[in-house]
């Protein structure tokens, strides 16, 4: 079964002039999104998360959602690192200042983390699972994975693979930002995608996540290095060229080049290109644990055969393979 991507959305927080480092300004506008009511009492995370699962579903936050055997057969897995943080902060301020009267029950809901990813599946109507994923860093791109083998075990005919994050208040030297991301991902031929589209943006190769353990003397084993390349490297057998994007914290930039490197030495040894290096290569992950999926959704909207990685501070990788739909023969399946 080939695994394609029909729609994506994606709502982020970007650096502005004058803002200073870990202030709120007034980057999303959540009326513009969603309406005018519905969403007084949800959390910024799942405000966010719903705005760009509406964007890649092509529908509207106003609309009525699925029933039936349509219902029964549309999953969400979302993944997140912060999405609840400040909520958990500011209830124990306030129960250990006010006490528990000071808590409004409308926001008590906001205190689980499933809360974002149910929001989405409520609000569209997802009965087959909805899943929440919560490792630092990678959970966006896990969240893409665990999609591609819900699809192939026969679990759901779509699902809508998501992050979300609220970043801390305290970014510190991260200069981390807001952000959601969302792909719809389905099995070809067995759903159209949102209204207006003229097919799949990208086929989905194949996605895995490994562990980079340390060795003696801190830096990555050599030979996991080397086992995880070759294995993210086979993503992209078929292409006649990748452009290859490693994502991760600022503190964990030096390992993720030992990735990217590594990576880039497998692909050679298999006679594939990694396209525009200068433009790729290693970036900050400066979106928390949605970072990897708006790479994924810039990418899958320009069309072009990619490897994403993202790369969390104690060495858990997770990596996602796309190429043109029209390209991908049954090797994939």
């Amino acid at each position: 079964m080939t695994v394609v991507i029909t729609g994506v959305g994606a709502v982020a927080e970007e650096p502005r002039p004058g803002q200073g480092q870990g202030e709120d300004g007034p980057w999303f506008d959540a009326a513009a999104h969603l309406g005018r009511r519905g969403w007084k009492y949800l959390t910024p995370a799942t405000r966010y998360l719903l705005a760009a699962g509406n964007e890649a579903l092509g529908r509207r936050h106003t609309d009525p959602p699925l029933t039936g055997a349509e219902a029964e057969r549309f999953g969400v897995v979302t993944g997140t690192q912060y999405a609840i943080a400040r909520v958990h902060r500011r209830m124990d301020t306030v129960l250990t200042t006010e006490g528990v009267r000071g808590i409004s029950p409308a926001e008590v809901p906001g205190f689980s983390m499933n809360t974002p990813g149910s929001q989405l599946a409520i609000s569209t109507g997802a009965r087959a699972f909805s899943v929440t994923l919560t490792n630092p860093v990678t959970a966006g791109l896990e969240a893409v994975q665990f999609a591609v083998t819900a699809l192939r075990a026969g679990r759901a005919d779509v699902v809508v693979a998501a992050a979300t994050d609220q970043a801390p208040e305290d970014r510190g030297s991260s200069g981390a930002y807001d952000a959601a991301a969302a792909v719809v991902l389905a099995a070809r031929g067995r759903t159209p995608g949102p209204a207006g589209a003229e097919g799949p943006l990208a086929a989905v190769t194949g996605g895995l996540s490994r562990f980079l353990p340390p060795g003696p003397a801190g830096a990555v084993d050599p030979a996991a290095l080397a086992a995880s390349a070759a294995r993210v490297a086979a993503l992209a057998r078929g292409t006649d060229g990748v452009r290859l994007v490693v994502g991760a914290p600022p503190a964990a930039a030096s390992r993720a080049a030992e990735v990217r490197d590594a990576v880039a030495e497998a692909l050679a040894e298999s006679g594939i290109p990694v396209r525009d290096p200068a433009a790729d290569g290693t970036r900050p992950a400066r979106h928390c644990a949605v970072s990897g999926l708006l790479d994924l959704v810039g990418l899958a909207r320009a069309g072009e055969p990619a490897l994403l990685v993202s790369l969390s501070e104690p060495g858990h990788l997770t990596a996602i393979g796309i190429h043109r739909p029209e390209t991908v023969g049954p090797e994939f399946i």
